[in-house]
């Protein structure tokens, strides 16, 4: 199976450095912190501690104590457990609130795995027409929908030649994959992959440059009322049978000169070519955003305040659970349990809250009342 390597210069590392830093835990990792001065009651303070997108911090929770966390020894130190609380109560929030938006939201879109691209050239038909020679040949896909993304999992070719081929892969700027492809003859053969995931943000080429031509074969069905379509000025992700086509505007093209790949005409046939993979979408992507404010936003703030409780309940849970053996835990295991349950009822109503108030995006609607809702019939 191949395995990816990207080939993209300094142009595509920068948006990949961009998602990665708006990814839900990176976004999320600051949103708190442990104490907003130094203490000088424990050691090994760092101004990093300090840093919080929300101004609150776990030192000012509730019930919480820096010095009660100092005193559990054991081989952490106090910042390595208020790390370790902080990433086990993300990793918690992610799951929780998707659990949650689950009983008030239902996907936008039907989830779809998939080919894109068929075998044959109409319903039974074999592929006999060949296209036009050129040097390139393969599909255009275009998608805007906010945490959306396409997973390539491998890919099918159809010419007229048996040989080895490049599959290169473009956006609207670089080369950023090439692909290693074989092809029989007059017949499609499929090359699987390590799985490759492309944001939904862009204009994406799926090339071939082969020796021989490639078929013309289907790419959509043009059936239940659908009929293929490509405008970037004004997208249309529509139900058909296909499925696919609720995520992505997807063309035929073919070329000789890459650099003009932009201009080169679409069309409803599919080139010579089959992607197979999925389509997923990610809610978090609406909770982290460039101008995310955890002060002043209510959904934003909402989220901080969620996971400051979620931290301070594994932070006493670890305390109630120390084999150090101290005053605090001795004299003060009733009120830490208070704490505890304190922490859990306001960090859910938290994780309602922001459940029953986010509103409709690409990735996510409300549910309909009694579940009821008017679909459109596959023909």
């Amino acid at each position: 199976m191949w395995k990816p390597e990207t080939e993209a210069g300094d142009r595509r590392k920068t948006k990949t450095e961009e998602d990665n830093k708006m990814s839900i835990y990176n976004c999320l990792y600051n949103v708190i912190g442990f104490a907003r001065e130094e203490c000088q009651c424990v050691d090994d303070w760092n101004a990093d501690y300090s840093v919080s997108d929300s101004g609150l911090y776990v030192s000012e929770l509730q019930g919480m104590s820096l010095r009660i966390l100092d005193s559990l020894g054991g081989c952490e130190d106090i910042w390595e457990k208020m790390t370790n609380a902080r990433e086990n109560a993300i990793n918690a929030f992610k799951l929780d609130l998707v659990q949650a938006l689950s009983k008030y939201k239902e996907p936008s879109r039907r989830v779809f795995s998939g080919d894109i691209g068929g075998r044959y050239s109409e319903v039974g038909k074999k592929i006999s027409r060949l296209i036009p020679e050129n040097n390139y040949y393969g599909l255009r896909m275009y998608s805007d929908i906010q945490g959306g993304k396409y997973i390539l999992r491998g890919v099918s070719i159809l010419l007229n030649t048996t040989e080895a081929v490049n599959l290169e892969i473009y956006d609207e700027y670089d080369l950023i994959h090439t692909i290693p492809l074989t092809s029989v003859a007059d017949r499609p053969h499929r090359t699987d992959i390590t799985p490759i995931e492309f944001t939904l943000d862009r204009s994406y080429y799926f090339l071939i440059a082969p020796a021989g031509r490639a078929y013309s074969n289907k790419l959509t069905c043009n059936c239940g009322g659908y009929r293929w379509c490509f405008n970037i000025d004004d997208p249309c992700y529509r139900f058909s049978k296909d499925g696919w086509t609720e995520w992505a505007m997807v063309g035929g093209t073919y070329g000789d000169a890459i650099d003009d790949r932009e201009n080169w005409g679409l069309n409803g046939r599919a080139s010579g070519m089959i992607l197979h993979g999925n389509f997923t979408c990610d809610v978090f992507d609406f909770f982290c955003r460039e101008d995310s404010d955890f002060v002043n936003n209510e959904i934003d703030a909402s989220m901080a305040w969620a996971i400051l409780y979620k931290t301070g309940e594994f932070l006493t849970t670890y305390i109630m659970g120390s084999p150090e053996v101290s005053r605090y835990t001795l004299l003060g295991m009733e009120q830490l349990n208070e704490n505890r349950i304190y922490y859990a009822e306001r960090y859910k109503i938290m994780i309602d809250y922001l459940a029953q108030n986010m509103g409709d995006n690409d990735c996510m609607r409300c549910r309909p009342p009694q579940g009821m809702r008017m679909r459109s019939q596959k023909i």
